[in-house]
Order: structure tokens, then sequence, then C-alpha cells
């Protein structure tokens, strides 16, 4: 047993021993606390961040499928609502139209649903129609073959040939350009008479170019069909399409073009036939183009749509024949282009404009320029053109 003599503070320094274990504890139990706290923040701010992630991952996922059904539907998707994506989230695409040719899609991503999102995130992204722009500056464009007006003939509108010599434009009684006329040669007089200006002995002018490898590709993108030797096509949509062999459109058929069409042979159009540019285009075209001749006669035609301004389908060809085009007796609204080739118009044909190595213009034959023209869009679509612009993809909250 102690000797309290030499032990007197026994008692006070067992207290004291008790205080400190005490306070020890205590900050134990609070660092052990804080640390406790700081972990449960960390779990938390991860799990936020990985339903942010995923409901960022859905948005996009809306954004994707939006661009692909405005492909595969030609335009005529309009959104949708709450798509279940697994057993993460949904996602919901809205559409918004500023033109014919240029949407905003909007997509909602939500995890775990949009009744009760724990995450939500919002993407918006505008697209529009990929399209090539082809200026036909003027109503008759031709190279060195020159041109040549019968009786009446008439071009509403501007042209210029590349024909060096005395009829680089030649006329007979009647014949008459409502525009100028720009020659690389002489312009015979009196007729045809100008209503614009006389511009002779120019330069020879830059012919607009078509990439005709870039739209036999994109019409052979949707399928080929061989004909044996002729196709008769009689109703209902084409495009895009290749045709091996010829097409034959007649008798009162009328077909929609959705795309661009390649043939391998000679294209006819006539009695009544009609191929016309679906309303979907907008103010954009698409191009028809064959190796062989095309032939429009007899209230045959190649009609624009009703957007304003008009889209219109380019007709074109690569042969080389002096009679690669040839429009007759009321055929056919569209632009034709015969670079290599010449194009002969007769009996009231009517034509919107007309580029080709020579043009020969029969009675009364008429070219009526769309001002429109001067930088016409053509475009593969509707189907399969929607794209993304560039710089337009965006967070909103």
């Amino acid at each position: 047993m102690l000797n309290k003599k030499y032990f007197p503070n026994q008692n006070l320094q067992k207290g004291q021993i008790l205080i400190v274990a005490v306070v020890f504890m205590t900050i134990i139990l609070i660092l052990t606390s804080n640390l406790f706290n700081r972990t449960t923040e960390f779990l938390r701010f991860g799990s936020r961040t990985v339903t942010a992630e995923q409901a960022n991952s859905l948005a996009e996922a809306g954004i994707d499928k939006a661009l692909w059904q405005l492909n595969k539907t030609a335009g005529s998707y309009v959104g949708e609502n709450n798509t279940q994506l697994g057993s993460i989230g949904s996602f919901t695409v809205t559409i918004a139209n500023k033109s014919s040719n240029l949407k905003t899609l909007t997509a909602t991503g939500y995890v775990p649903n949009s009744a009760s999102p724990i995450s939500k995130k919002v993407i918006k992204l505008d697209v529009d129609i990929d399209s090539s722009i082809i200026d036909f500056n003027y109503a008759v464009q031709v190279g060195t073959g020159g041109i040549s007006m019968s009786n009446n003939a008439t071009v509403n509108g501007s042209v210029y040939s590349n024909k060096t010599g005395p009829s680089s434009i030649s006329g007979s009684n009647g014949a008459r350009i409502t525009g100028d006329a720009f020659s690389v040669g002489n312009i015979t007089s009196p007729n045809p008479t100008v209503g614009g200006t006389k511009h002779q002995n120019q330069q020879a002018s830059q012919m607009p170019s078509v990439d005709y490898q870039s739209w036999e590709d994109d019409a052979t993108s949707g399928g080929t069909t061989i004909c044996s030797p002729t196709c008769l096509i009689s109703s209902g949509t084409i495009g895009p399409r290749k045709y091996q062999g010829n097409i034959n459109i007649t008798n009162g058929s009328t077909v929609t073009l959705n795309g661009p069409i390649y043939v391998t042979g000679n294209v006819n159009v006539d009695n009544n036939g009609k191929v016309n540019l679906a309303s979907s285009f907008g103010s954009n075209g698409t191009v028809f183009i064959t190796d062989g001749t095309v032939n429009v006669s007899n209230n045959g035609g190649f009609n624009p749509n009703n957007s304003t301004p008009k889209g219109y389908i380019l007709v074109v060809t690569t042969s080389t024949s002096p009679n690669a085009m040839t429009i007759s007796n009321n055929g056919a609204n569209a632009i034709f282009y015969a670079l290599d080739g010449g194009a002969s118009l007769s009996n009231n044909a009517q034509v919107t404009a007309l580029v080709a190595a020579s043009l020969t213009m029969g009675n009364n034959a008429t070219l009526n320029y769309d001002s429109g023209l001067a930088d016409a869009s053509f475009t593969s679509g509707p189907g399969g053109s929607w794209q993304a612009i560039k710089g337009t993809y965006r967070y909103s909250p």
C-alpha cells in the first residue's frame, strides 16, 4: 500500500489522466467523423459525376438517332418522347424547323427517368442538307459549237457563246434574246434581236462544272437495277438509284424523284411522261445523269417542285454526240447540261437553263431562265443528306 505521505496527489493524477483520455477520444471521434463525412461526400460526388455522364451519353444517343432517322425518312422525322435506353435512363428529342433545309435538334437525357431525374443533360445541334452549288449565270451557255436560232426562237435571259468566227450566235426571222448576248465571235444581224446589249469578241467563258463521278456514286449508293435492255418506269418514287441500261418514262406515267439517278444508257421521257422533283427537297434540286442521250418530247417533262424559290432537276449527259439532248413539243422544265455534246430544242420546247457544246433552237422553241439559278443548289438528299453544321453543337440548361 502506497504511503500518502510520499504520493499526496495520486487521486489528482488519476483525474487528469481521465480528462486527457476523454479529450483524446473526442479528438479521434471528431477526426473520424470528418473523415467519414469527406468520404461520403466523395462517394456522392462520384455518383453524381457518373449519372451526369450517363445523362450526357443518353442525350448524345438522342442526337445520333435523330440524324439517322432524318436521313432514313427523307427529313420527315419529328422527334420522340421518353425513349428508354436499357436500364440507365431515357431520352427525348424535339425538332425545330428553321427552314425546309435547316433544323435544330434538341435531345434531353434523363437518369433514371424523366419523371424524377437524378441527372439531366440537354444537347442542341443544327443540321442541314449537304448540297453542291453550281452557278448557272446565263440562260444559255455553250462551247465552241455556238448558238443557232430558227424562226421565232426565244431566249428569255442572257446567253454566252464560246464559238469564234462570224456566227457565234446566229438567228432567223423573229429570233430574239431578251437579255444580254456575249460571244467570243460575232452575232449575226438583224437576227437574233437582242433586248439587252451585244458583247462581241469577248474572252471565252468558264463553263459550269458538274462532278460526274460524285453524282454517279451517290445514285449507285441506293442500289442497281439491271435493264434488259430498257426499264419502263410507270409510277412511284425513284432515287437514289443506278439503272444499268436504258430507261423509258412514257404514256402519262408520273414518277417522283427522291434522289439522284444514274443511267448507263439512253433516257426517253415522252407522251406526257413526267419526272417531278419531290417537295421535300425544298429549294434544292438533284441530278439525273446518263452516259447516253436524252430525249424529251410530246409533253414529256422534268418538273421542279413548288418551293419558293423552286428546286430544279439538273439533267446531265456525258455523251459527246451532236444529238446528246433533244427536247421538243412542250418539254421540259429543267436545267439541261451536255458539256461535251450538242443540244436541240424544237416545236415549242421549253427549258429553264442549258449548258452544252452547241445549241440549235427550232421554230418557236423557248428558254425561260430563272434568275435564282445563278447559285443553284443541288443535293443527293433529302434521303441520306442531313448532316451536322460545324460549330453548332452546344449544351443547354
